[in-house]
């Protein structure tokens, strides 16, 4: 691939892709209420909105990616999947009833499953030997907009109730104008089979990659109930819990800059540790210092886990991106549940204790992908 724009443009572009991307994810919780009013169903009928989109995108990551490099269209599917965002949303005001709602999310699914592999597998590309900064800058245009995400969306069904669909739609057509005017790229096929990505490095660095939403997903689902349970008010509590997501806007070009220089290995790894020293910490004092260093030490390993995909799969960079983050997605369906489970049975210290525990195995388990960028 030869880029033919400037560098810092495309990163600017990409990294505010990402920013779109990334808030489009979050939208449908906070209408969450509304919608259940809406429809007449209940909170597993709920969930489910919430759960199809995760599933449909784990899905389709790796089928689109290699459709995208087999025929030369990173920047069209890039296109296609902010219109097809924008779309789904406009069909969610239009929607009559519970079915087509859920039906709608499987098209919502389809949008979120485009941008990763190409935004990322381009700035892989472009950026060969600092792959790692650039993922990271563009990183915290994503940990923007999961940060802003409730906060427009809550605004806007108070103002405008569920003509808020329609509003939130315009985002996603300026930001397909914006990627088909700005980004010139020229491409080549890559004719590998799908099969050949799939290596055992990638795996591996695949389940590793997992310990991440079992923090982000797991975990900030029941931080509010676990500081109400603590006796803080419903907006304290979310108050707090919101300083994990604060750290990411930080951490996340550091720990590229740090991977670049010390390689993949030992970034995940050191991230990892600290991780669950610090969640371990937290559960022994709720003090929300510790909080942020787990958000801090969450983040810094996840434009990492992009450019060491970049590095340990097959030809195909943003297929092997499209696995790994496959991955991620489906654990970040099945966290929530998975921590919740253990909540309802051992108590919030063991469902958070358990993240310490795999945020430990996944520091070891980085280890034994033999490929890295450094020695």
């Amino acid at each position: 691939m030869k880029n033919l724009t400037n560098p810092v443009i495309l990163l600017a572009t990409i990294a505010f892709a990402h920013f779109v991307n990334d808030w489009y994810s979050l939208l449908i919780p906070p209408a969450l209420p509304l919608l259940k009013k809406a429809y007449g169903i209940n909170y597993f009928q709920s969930g489910l909105l919430l759960s199809v989109p995760y599933f449909t995108s784990a899905i389709l990551q790796s089928p689109i990616a290699h459709f995208s490099e087999s025929h030369s269209k990173r920047k069209i599917v890039l296109i296609a999947g902010f219109l097809i965002l924008s779309l789904s949303y406009i069909m969610f005001y239009f929607s009559n009833s519970y079915y087509s709602a859920l039906f709608v999310t499987i098209l919502l699914g389809i949008g979120l499953g485009t941008y990763h592999p190409q935004g990322m597998g381009i700035l892989s590309t472009v950026f060969k030997e600092k792959k790692g900064m650039a993922i990271g800058i563009n990183g915290t245009g994503g940990a923007l907009g999961y940060f802003f995400a409730p906060i427009a969306m809550g605004y806007l069904l108070s103002k405008y109730g569920t003509e808020s669909f329609l509003i939130v739609a315009i985002p996603g057509f300026v930001m397909a104008i914006a990627i088909a005017l700005i980004i010139k790229i020229e491409e080549q096929p890559i004719k590998t089979k799908l099969s050949s990505t799939i290596t055992k490095e990638l795996l591996l660095l695949g389940f590793v990659a997992i310990v991440i939403p079992f923090y982000s997903r797991g975990i900030m689902s029941f931080l509010p109930s676990y500081f109400y349970a603590k006796g803080a008010t419903i907006l304290n509590a979310n108050l707090k819990a919101s300083v994990m997501l604060l750290a990411g806007m930080v951490a996340q070009p550091l720990g590229g800059l740090i991977s670049d220089k010390f390689g993949r290995r030992k970034t995940i790894s050191f991230s990892y540790i600290l991780m669950g020293i610090f969640l371990i910490l937290f559960i022994k004092s709720t003090s929300i210092i510790f909080l942020f260093f787990m958000g801090f030490f969450m983040s810094l390993s996840i434009p990492v886990r992009h450019a060491f995909a970049a590095e340990v799969g097959g030809d195909k960079v943003n297929t092997n991106i499209a696995v790994v983050f496959g991955m991620v997605m489906v654990a970040s369906s099945i966290a929530p549940g998975v921590v919740g489970f253990l909540a309802d049975h051992f108590g919030f210290g063991v469902a958070f204790g358990f993240n310490a525990a795999i945020a430990f195995f996944g520091g070891l388990l980085v280890w034994a992908i033999k490929k890295d960028n450094k020695s």
